[in-house]
């Protein structure tokens, strides 16, 4: 399972790191340095099983790119036990933006995350069986555990006043496949 997940986490670097080199060395000039601006987002994300909020904190590089780190928590649903999965996740990311129109109001994006995150605590791990009193493990995960993570959030943002914007999209990671909505600034 995990050699899927380091496969699916290549297939999704590999467009960003086949972009021009050229586009890169200009954003990393001196020149292109001073125009890097902070950027940071507040993102809720459900789906299958999995919810939970996010932040990313990063560099605007020029106007298409944003480079930085997402810290995420995760609420994880097991219907079977029943119970709940608790982890905390970090990782870096990296935004890509294609903008329509001149004004740059309306943009597309793409969000590419790759990192780590960490269980730390488990709900309802054991079932009971009170016909018998038997316990049952139902959930495979236990706190302590460190898990891979990688997402692919594509989306539309609408920017309303500077960088001021709302955006919303589909989400797509290792461990839920969903929707996200967030601000921001």
């Amino acid at each position: 399972m995990k050699k899927y997940l380091v496969v699916f986490a290549a297939a999704m670097l590999l467009p960003a790191m086949s972009m021009k080199s050229q586009t890169w060395k200009e954003s990393f000039s001196y020149e292109g340095r001073k125009a890097w601006k902070p950027e940071f987002t507040v993102r809720y994300y459900a789906g299958f099983v999995t919810e939970g909020p996010s932040i990313t904190g990063g560099i605007r590089i020029d106007d298409k790119r944003t480079l930085g780190l997402m810290l995420s928590q995760g609420d994880t649903y097991i219907d079977a036990a029943p119970g709940d999965i608790l982890s905390v996740s970090a990782g870096l990311y990296m935004r890509r933006y294609f903008h329509l129109g001149g004004k740059d109001v309306v943009a597309f994006y793409s969000d590419l995350s790759v990192g780590a995150g960490y269980v730390y605590e488990v709900r309802g791990k054991y079932w009971t069986n009170y016909e018998t009193g038997e316990k049952y493990e139902r959930i495979d995960d236990s706190p302590g555990d460190i898990l891979f993570v990688a997402a692919w959030q594509p989306g539309v943002r609408f920017r309303f006043w500077r960088n001021l914007h709302l955006f919303l999209g589909p989400t797509i990671s290792t461990n839920t496949i969903g929707l996200h909505l967030g601000i921001g600034f």
